[in-house]
C-alpha cells in the first residue's frame, strides 16, 4: 500500500549524481503521486462491487511485480534477498495491511478510509521506541495523542459504539507502520527494488489461490480497473519518490496528505459519499498531527 516509496531513496551507487533541488517540481511530482494514489483508491472502491479483495490484491501486485522485474533487468539490478527473516516479516505485515485497507475501502467512505490509513506515520512514532529502539520525544507523544483523539472521533463519534469497518482502516494503518519499520531495517541489507518486488510477489502468492476461481467470470471493465489499480499504485510510488529527489524530504512529505483530499473528492463526486462533522474534525486532527510530526523529524531521519 506505498510503504516502499521512502526506501527508494536508499538505493544509490557511489557514482550517483543527485538532481538539483526544485521545490516547485517536487510539489508537481507530489501532486501527481497523490492523484495516482487517490485514483487507485477510487478504483479499489469501484472494483470492490465487482471483485473481491483477493482479486484486487493479486492483480495489483502482479502488475507491480512485473514492472519492477522489467526495471531491475533493464538496469542490471539484483533482486536477491539478504535478510530473509526481516523481508518475510515485512511481506506478512504489508499483506495484512493491504487486506484490511482494501476491505475497508469497500465498506466506508474513501476519505474516511484514507485518513485512518494515514495514521501509519503516527504509529511509527509511537512504536519506534519499542520496536527499533529509537527515542520518542515527549512532543511527539503529544502529537500522537492528538491524532488518536481524531481517530476516536471517526471510529466512535458518539463514544458509545464503535464502527467496526472503520477499525479495519485503522488496523491497516497499524500494520502499515510495522511494514515501514521493517523496510527501515532492510535498507541496510537489501535494495529498494528487491523490497518492492518481493512484497508484490509475496502478495500474489498470498492471494492467488483465493482469486483464481473467479478469474474466468471477470468482465473486461473489471479487468481494466484492476490493471488500473496496479498502474495507479506504481505511478503514486514514482511520483512521491521523484518528489523526494527534488526537495527537502520533511517539507515535501507534508504534501503527501493531498491524497486524502483527492480521495475525498472522488468519494463526493463518484460515490455520493458524505462525511459528518466528527469525521472532518477527526481528519483535521490526524492530518494536522501528521504534518507537524513530519516537520519535527530530525534532519538525519528526514
Amino acid at each position: 500500500m506505498g510503504s516502499e516509496k521512502m526506501s527508494d531513496l536508499e538505493e544509490r551507487g557511489s557514482s550517483y549524481i543527485a538532481p538539483v533541488d526544485s521545490p516547485r517540481i517536487a510539489v508537481l511530482w507530489m501532486v501527481f503521486g497523490s492523484v495516482c494514489f487517490g485514483t487507485m483508491n477510487a478504483l479499489v472502491k469501484w472494483t470492490s462491487f465487482h471483485a473481491d479483495v483477493w482479486m484486487i490484491i493479486m492483480v495489483r501486485s502482479a502488475v507491480i511485480a512485473f514492472a519492477v522485474a522489467i526495471f531491475a533487468t533493464s538496469r542490471g539490478l539484483s533482486l536477491k534477498v539478504s535478510d530473509k527473516r526481516t523481508m518475510l516479516l515485512r511481506c506478512v505485515v504489508g499483506l495484512i495491511a493491504m487486506i484490511l485497507y482494501f476491505t475497508a475501502l469497500g465498506r466506508i467512505p474513501i476519505g474516511q478510509a484514507v485518513t485512518l490509513q494515514y495514521t501509519a506515520p503516527l504509529f511509527v512514532a509511537l512504536l519506534s521506541g519499542r520496536v527499533i529502539r529509537e527515542r520518542v520525544e515527549p512532543v511527539v507523544a503529544l502529537l500522537v495523542g492528538t491524532a488518536f483523539a481524531g481517530i476516536v472521533l471517526i471510529v466512535s463519534p458518539d463514544l458509545s459504539s464503535i464502527d467496526s469497518d472503520a477499525l479495519l482502516a485503522l488496523g491497516s494503518g497499524f500494520f502499515a507502520a510495522m511494514a515501514y519499520m521493517y523496510v527501515r531495517e532492510l535498507r541496510n541489507t537489501d535494495s529498494a527494488s528487491s523490497v518492492v518486488f518481493w512484497f508484490a510477489a509475496f502478495s500474489v502468492v498470498g492471494s492467488i489461490f483465493q482469486a483464481l476461481p473467479d478469474v474466468a467470470g471477470l468482465e473486461w471493465k473489471t479487468i481494466a480497473a484492476l490493471i488500473g489499480i496496479g498502474i495507479g499504485a506504481g505511478g503514486g510510488q514514482v511520483g512521491i519518490t521523484m518528489a523526494y529527489h527534488r526537495a527537502n524530504a520533511a517539507w515535501v512529505s507534508a504534501f503527501s496528505y493531498l491524497t486524502v483530499i483527492v480521495a475525498t473528492f472522488y468519494g463526493f463526486t463518484l460515490f455520493n459519499e458524505s462525511l459528518g462533522a466528527s469525521d472532518w474534525l477527526g481528519g483535521l486532527l490526524i492530518v494536522g498531527s501528521g504534518i507537524a510530526l513530519i516537520f519535527m523529524a530530525p534532519p538525519g531521519d528526514s
